[in-house]
């Protein structure tokens, strides 16, 4: 028991010793560890957070920088849309032109075709086509024109649409007129001294045609004009007509006119000539409601059935008959002709509160009637001529080749940027419009005034010239069906003295250079 005893006393003293020595031990060391590796912990937490948080921010500036890279390709691509979109706007004050059914239903369809969008004036527009006089009304927005920018009329051609400016110029070609009440003792005078001689009274402003005798005629209103009336006209099968010619302006100063030779339009009056009656003007007046050619019955064949155009038509027609129809048209161009050059100071004048010329064309109608020895008379020019086959359905297919061609003449139809130097360069450049290369080799060498066809040289040519010259280089290679009015036909290698002895210098250079092209090249003599 004893020893028993005695090993449990020694065992507490072995535990007593050994408490006292844990008891010596620092009581933070354990706390210290603990926080050592707490921190370490924190530590590596905080380091895996920043690393994922620079990955999120990584991730996130690329998903962004790839939205703004698409949102810069989508507005990029749309600029580009937006760049080779063509617009075109129409403009009167009178008329519903906007609906593309009504009155300029062919334009709309055909610049719808070769590419444009009908805008307003509100967008970079590239066509304005007015069915009215734009320069008053329009002034503001027609005097800042940029290069690419094309409309449909010319300042100052109301010199030549004007009917009462039109009837009362000198030619041989335009019945005599007089202005009422200014030139009544003239037109006195000339009537009792031309004692067959009929009158038509006309409105300076509208459609209203009258034949009267001379003492019924109000010489007083200041409203009209009177002109003298062809009284033996050319028929067809009895009728009367009209001879309705698309001539486009594209340049003054120096000056080119082309007519449009793929069909001319005819219109018959609806009732037959003789018996002549004056107060019946289905006679003798072109109305609205003419006759067409398809329902006169000896054009109806060769129009219809053949599938030849108006004038082939009556080309056959007139040929039949023993008329020589070469001789009629080559006086019609010299009647059109001879007006544009009378009327062509006033439209430089015109431009003269312009920029530039270079954004204007026009395309009119000349309508002109024939005596019965086709003897031509010029009647009017028509500023807007009706372009709508509401009535005549079979006229669609005219107006709208006019209109193409018309377009592709002055570059409303091409799709190269008119405003791109390097692109108009691959349609016309410096190699296309030079001439003359022995004279310019050799007498103008050293000298531009050597002779008149030394201006034309290269070294020698100025910039309004060398611009125009590329511009018609640029037509002549666009002009389709529209033959060269002005400057006129030429043969290879000949010069006639008398076409240019009375033309301005500008027109005198171009008929050169013209003459320099047909020398090289036969199809340019046209």
């Amino acid at each position: 028991m004893d020893n028993i005893k005695m090993k449990k006393e020694k065992r507490k003293k072995d535990n007593k010793q050994l408490l006292d020595r844990n008891e010596n031990i620092p009581e933070n060391i354990e706390e210290e560890n603990v926080s050592k590796v707490y921190n370490s912990s924190i530590r590596n937490d905080t380091n895996i957070n920043i690393f994922f948080l620079i990955c999120i921010i990584g991730v996130s500036l690329a998903i962004l920088l790839e939205i703004i890279n698409v949102q810069n390709r989508k507005q990029n691509a749309c600029k580009d849309y937006d760049a080779n979109r063509r617009f075109y706007w129409v403009y009167s004050a009178h008329n519903d032109v906007d609906n593309k059914n009504g009155l300029l239903k062919h334009v709309h369809l055909v610049l719808e075709r070769i590419g444009y969008e009908k805008s307003t004036n509100q967008t970079s527009w590239l066509l304005l086509w007015s069915h009215d006089y734009p320069f008053r009304s329009l002034y503001p927005n027609l005097h800042r024109l940029k290069s690419d920018q094309k409309v449909n009329h010319f300042p100052g051609t109301g010199f030549i649409t004007n009917k009462v400016d039109l009837a009362t110029s000198e030619s041989k070609f335009i019945p005599k007129a007089f202005k009422i009440p200014k030139n009544t003792k003239e037109f006195l005078r000339y009537a009792s001294e031309n004692k067959n001689a009929v009158f038509l009274e006309k409105h300076n402003q509208h459609r209203g045609v009258y034949l009267k005798n001379v003492t019924a005629i109000d010489l007083s209103s200041g409203e009209s004009f009177v002109q003298e009336y062809i009284q033996k006209p050319f028929l067809v099968d009895g009728h009367k007509f009209d001879i309705g010619v698309y001539v486009v302006l594209t340049s003054v100063d120096p000056l080119r006119v082309y007519w449009y030779k793929g069909d001319v339009l005819f219109r018959y009056c609806p009732a037959k000539y003789y018996p002549f009656d004056p107060s019946n003007l289905d006679k003798y007046v072109i109305g609205d409601d003419y006759l067409p050619t398809w329902e006169v019955p000896s054009l109806a064949r060769p129009y219809t059935a053949l599938g030849f155009g108006m004038k082939e038509a009556f080309d056959h027609y007139a040929e039949s008959k023993g008329k020589n129809t070469t001789r009629l048209w080559e006086d019609v161009q010299e009647a059109i002709v001879e007006v544009f050059l009378k009327k062509e100071y006033h439209i430089i004048e015109a431009l003269k509160n312009y920029p530039s010329k270079d954004n204007f064309f026009e395309m009119m109608r000349f309508d002109l009637v024939i005596d019965e020895d086709l003897k031509v008379y010029l009647l009017e020019a028509n500023m807007s001529p009706n372009l709508s086959a509401a009535h005549y359905p079979p006229n669609q297919l005219l107006y709208e080749q006019v209109l193409y061609n018309l377009f592709a003449l002055v570059g409303v139809a091409r799709n190269v940027k008119s405003n791109n130097a390097a692109a108009t360069n691959m349609i016309s450049a410096q190699k296309n419009i030079a001439v003359y290369s022995h004279e310019c080799s050799t007498i103008c060498k050293d000298d531009c005034e050597a002779l008149d066809i030394c201006k034309l040289c290269r070294p020698c040519l100025e910039p309004k010239l060398k611009s125009n010259f590329l511009n018609a280089h640029m037509e002549n290679l666009h002009k389709g069906d529209f033959r060269r009015l002005f400057p006129p036909v030429m043969k290879p290698n000949s010069r006639n003295e008398d076409e240019i002895k009375n033309l301005n210098q500008m027109n005198k250079l171009q008929y050169l250079w013209f003459q320099g092209k047909c020398n090289n090249d036969s199809t340019w003599c046209l």
